[in-house]
């Protein structure tokens, strides 16, 4: 999120050519001149990331200067229901904790979110250090010791205290996730955990898939979001732009699916950048600049933006906002004997208050002209978020509506090998794969005791498979619908057993034994799906060719191994719902 790189330069120019000089009066408030089909609301996302934890005079002035500017403009204008995330690192929460009682900075954000004006995150990415932090060392090469060697990793990582320049751990205190949370309270949204392999850490995180930070995050964390595709491209790739508009609009079938939302592993993610027409916005650029950014933004669906405040850009001269200088944490880290920032990086007061009234120039705009000509569109928190959308799992749905949603996922799968990306149940309620096979799993369950099928089934918590079968495998035969019944009826007790554990139970089984076949998650599917519409339980099924992979989409921007990218089982659109909160209405 933090990162400057060549291609984020590039595509940001022609906005950065605008001259400063542009007065409020030349934005263009009507963004829908010109323009034909349809037009759907933009919600507006505001983050401020404050992770420098060595230079707390600047780190101070940026909390006081970006929350008394919430405050400014709920007062103005509260029908607006502004509120900002600001996001804490572990450190930063440390130091600014030992200072509250000559500062009362802590105090300050608690009566803040109190006030509802803002909600706290967690952003590890500059927890200490770059290279000097917790890595994965794989050890053991089957699928539970890959996921306990991530996991591993990751606990510390959340957990542990580390030097706050060297980064050498500290026994005895807490850090991470676990230390902002103690400062701060429970963290609303979480992003920023970029792990590695040894030798490779500091050029090339683990990207891809975090299952594994997701069950480690639910120790300690229950209900926080979590960012989806980051502003930075993490593999410093020239297609990131494209494969990420590509995997966005996968998870994005209708209007009320913004490609910046989808769920991944049963958690609500939130996505800086996607394509070349949405990307994380700094509010010091300024309104012009904003309203340049909206003329130009695919308005087919709802789209959501985030928007930078008091980015520690601010305050920084140009050379100290280069991308092998910034943030002032890689300075920190690059000069141990003396971290601070010296005098020539930083600008003088009058550059950082023009800097500001930038960012009060846009929230203004935003909050005096845009937000009261466009009525549906919206600033929103982690909070508001949840209601507009429809909850993961822990719902209900009818036989009937399940009934519906099977028969047409089996006629889109058709004879292809590729299963469907997701299962569309109603307007606002998606199955993932893994929530598929679970469901479907606990229907026949139950027709395999009583010899009827349920009057509804409870979506529940499932995990991907922790190794994903990349064979295809040729048809091998046939198989009855009362067997594939009495299989599931074996598979049901592990799916619900969301116990926690190193490694989960609750996942979808890397294969599946059925009359002496080995068959692989997505065959198997195919014949729950079968076997849930067959005419009697003595019906033939047979065994198709089937991948894993529903999109080839799925697996781009990603350092694992396919096998370990079980994760795509557990991806779905979250549909919004700006007129109200969602309910569970599917019988």
């Amino acid at each position: 999120m933090k990162r400057n790189n060549f291609w984020k330069l590039i595509l940001w120019c022609g906005i950065l050519l605008i001259p400063s000089s542009v007065a409020l009066a030349q934005v263009d408030d009507d963004d829908d001149d010109d323009v034909s089909g349809p037009r759907e609301p933009i919600q507006f996302y505001l983050q401020a990331s404050i992770t420098d934890h060595v230079n707390l005079q600047i780190t101070e002035d940026q909390i006081r200067r970006i929350l008394s500017m919430v405050d400014k403009y709920r007062n103005e204008h509260p029908e607006a229901n502004m509120t900002a995330t600001i996001l804490f690192s572990g450190a930063v929460s440390e130091a600014l904790a030992a200072r509250n009682p000559q500062t009362h900075i802590v105090d300050f954000v608690k009566d803040s979110i109190r006030r509802g004006a803002i909600e706290v995150g967690y952003d590890g990415t500059d927890e200490p250090t770059y290279t000097h932090r917790p890595l994965i060392e794989m050890k053991v090469d089957t699928a539970e010791g890959r996921w306990l060697d991530r996991s591993a990793a990751i606990a510390k990582f959340l957990t542990e205290s580390r030097h706050p320049v060297t980064g050498a751990p500290q026994p005895g205190k807490t850090g991470g996730l676990q230390k902002m949370q103690e400062v701060f309270g429970e963290a609303a949204c979480i992003t920023g955990m970029r792990l590695g392999v040894p030798a490779l850490a500091a050029i090339m995180p683990d990207v891809g898939a975090d299952p594994e930070a997701v069950h480690q995050i639910r120790r300690i964390n229950s209900q926080g979001m979590m960012f989806g595709l980051p502003e930075e491209n993490p593999l410093h790739s020239v297609a990131y732009r494209g494969w990420s508009a590509a995997f966005s609009n996968d998870l994005s079938p209708f209007p009320i699916t913004p490609p910046e939302l989808f769920w991944q592993d049963g958690v609500l993610r939130t996505s800086e950048s996607v394509g070349v027409d949405n990307q994380l916005f700094r509010a010091n650029n300024g309104a012009a600049a904003f309203s340049y950014v909206l003329k130009r933004l695919d308005r087919s669906k709802i789209r959501v933006i985030h928007i930078e405040l008091g980015t520690e850009r601010n305050y920084l001269a140009k050379a100290f906002k280069s991308e092998f200088v910034y943030p002032p944490t890689r300075y920190a880290y690059a000069h141990p004997e003396h971290p601070e920032l010296p005098t020539e990086a930083l600008l003088s007061k009058s550059a950082v208050d023009a800097a500001f009234a930038r960012e009060d120039e846009l929230i203004d705009w935003l909050t005096d002209d845009y937000l009261a000509d466009h009525r549906d569109s919206h600033f929103f928190s982690n909070a508001s978020l949840k209601k507009m959308v429809a909850p993961a799992w822990g719902y209900d749905i009818s036989a009937k509506s399940l009934r519906s949603a099977v028969e047409q996922m089996l006629q889109a799968w058709g004879d292809q090998a590729a299963p469907p990306k997701y299962v569309n149940v109603s307007d606002f309620y998606f199955l993932s794969l893994a929530e598929t096979f679970q469901v479907l799993a606990d229907a026949l369950a139950e027709q395999s005791r009583t010899g009827k099928l349920p009057q509804k089934v409870r979506v529940a918590a499932v995990h991907g498979p922790l190794e994903v079968a990349t064979d295809l495998t040729p048809v091998l035969g046939q198989v009855t619908a009362s067997s594939v019944a009495q299989v599931s009826a074996g598979l049901v007790a592990k799916l619900h057993d969301d116990t926690w554990t190193p490694v989960p139970n609750n996942v979808v089984p890397t294969r599946i034994k059925i009359n002496g076949l080995d068959l692989t998650p997505a065959q198997y599917l195919r014949l729950m799906a079968e076997a849930f519409l067959a005419p009697s339980p003595d019906a033939k099924l047979t065994v198709k060719p089937a991948t894993m992979f529903a999109s080839p989409n799925y697996l781009g921007m990603r350092t694992r191994a396919a096998r370990d990218m079980g994760v795509v089982w557990t991806y779905k659109p979250a549909p919004l719902a700006l007129s109200g909160t969602v309910l569970a209405a599917l019988n």
